[in-house]
């Protein structure tokens, strides 16, 4: 509505009250005001008209886009928030032709719908920046340098931006004046928000070292937290235990103090297995042609690890044994290290360490996979006339299968 209309309008309603025989000053007021009520249900409607407009026509667009950044701009309501907009400035530039004989209302109008703008204004961006997290979290980069911290202290400063603009509208000051009164208050502020502060050093010290990033299996005892990062905010990391509980770290701690990240695990190729077992030291013999007969009318494959070598131990046939075992585990990885050593013998026996890598790191499957080989270690052992070294036992019959 331009100003010719509402001039136009307002003479035509002064004309018709005044042939009422209402007094002239209650005239102005009531056609003053009945114009700015039409002007506001006229803006009104026109938002709602730009509303169907979004739900309807450009909800339709932008699914029929194969990209996804205007999808997220509409789930995060940048869209509906802008048309907020609406109203107000369809009121700021009509209310002044409409309200001409009451300056002061028409500044507490004008007041109001600053403060109005800049809220929404605020929210719009506010909106925006969640659209912005939602679509670089569809990049693989997003999990090895999360931004929501950066998006949230965005949040923060748009908030103290916005309460200051508000502030200077209700004060009748410049915004740059309150900035400077503001710096008498730096220390109230630093220990306000110290967390915040704090968390932001932090996670850009996180996020430049790699030492963090969402899915990392991290374990930090202080907390009692082990289990995988599933969220990493401005002031706290979340993890989700083994256990299904969440733990809640202050992303500062992850600095201060120290904590353990298995990501090496993966990286390596796979969860290392290292785990020994005891040998009896005196079941260690020479393995001679019965026993290697032996192994091979068992049906063991032995074309790979038994070969003909002069004083060769039934734990040395052994041990070659079980790392062709290994080599032949889907789950073991054969590009890694895989070795099967001694290590210094003592008064309990002699210790045979299992040294390889199991792939994929997974903890349960890991677990179940070292449990059932050694399992399969010491069911086989007394097949190469070995024996386990037990505490107070007395050792059994050598005689291979026997």
């Amino acid at each position: 509505m331009n100003t010719e209309t509402s001039n136009t309008l307002g003479e035509m309603l002064k004309s018709l009250v005044s042939h009422l025989g209402v007094n002239e000053s209650v005239c102005n007021y009531v056609v003053d005001f009945s114009v700015l009520i039409l002007i506001f249900f006229i803006s009104i409607l026109i938002y709602y008209i730009t509303k169907f407009i979004i739900n309807r026509v450009l909800k339709r667009l932008i699914h029929r886009s194969k990209s996804k950044w205007d999808d997220y701009l509409y789930e995060k309501r940048v869209f509906t928030r802008v048309a907020l907009l609406i109203p107000a400035l369809v009121l700021q530039v009509t209310a002044e032709s409409s309200v001409t004989s009451h300056p002061l209302a028409l500044k507490y109008l004008f007041m109001g719908l600053s403060i109005y703008i800049t809220l929404i204004i605020v929210l719009v961006f506010v909106s925006f920046l969640n659209a912005v997290y939602k679509i670089y979290s569809d990049f693989e980069v997003s999990e090895s340098k999360p931004i929501k911290g950066y998006i949230q202290i965005g949040k923060i400063i748009a908030y103290i931006v916005g309460g200051i603009v508000i502030i200077s509208i209700l004060s009748g000051r410049s915004p740059l004046n309150l900035l400077a009164g503001i710096g008498a208050l730096s220390a109230v502020l630093m220990l306000i928000f110290k967390d915040s502060i704090l968390g932001f050093v932090a996670g850009v010290q996180l996020s430049s070292n790699q030492s963090l990033q969402i899915g990392d299996w991290i374990s930090v005892p202080k907390y009692q937290a082990d289990g995988t990062v599933f969220d990493i905010s401005l002031v706290t990391v979340k993890v989700r235990n083994f256990d299904n509980s969440v733990s809640l770290i202050p992303a500062y701690s992850l600095i201060t103090d120290s904590f353990m990240n298995w990501r090496s695990l993966e990286e390596a190729g796979g969860r290392r297995l290292k785990r020994s077992f005891l040998v009896d030291v005196r079941s260690i013999r020479f393995a001679d042609a019965s026993l290697t007969d032996y192994l091979k009318g068992k049906g063991f494959p032995s074309e790979e690890w038994i070969r003909s070598e002069a004083n060769i131990t039934n734990l040395g046939l052994f041990r070659r044994y079980l790392a062709f075992y290994l080599r032949q585990q889907k789950t073991i990885n054969s590009e890694s290290t895989l070795m099967i050593r001694q290590l210094q013998p003592s008064e309990n026996g002699l210790p045979v360490e299992v040294y390889a890598f199991f792939y994929p790191p997974e903890w349960t499957d890991f677990e179940n996979f070292q449990s059932s080989l050694f399992e399969h270690i010491f069911a086989i052992l007394p097949e190469f006339g070995l024996v386990a070294y037990q505490r107070c036992n007395s050792l059994p019959n050598q005689q291979t299968g026997r």
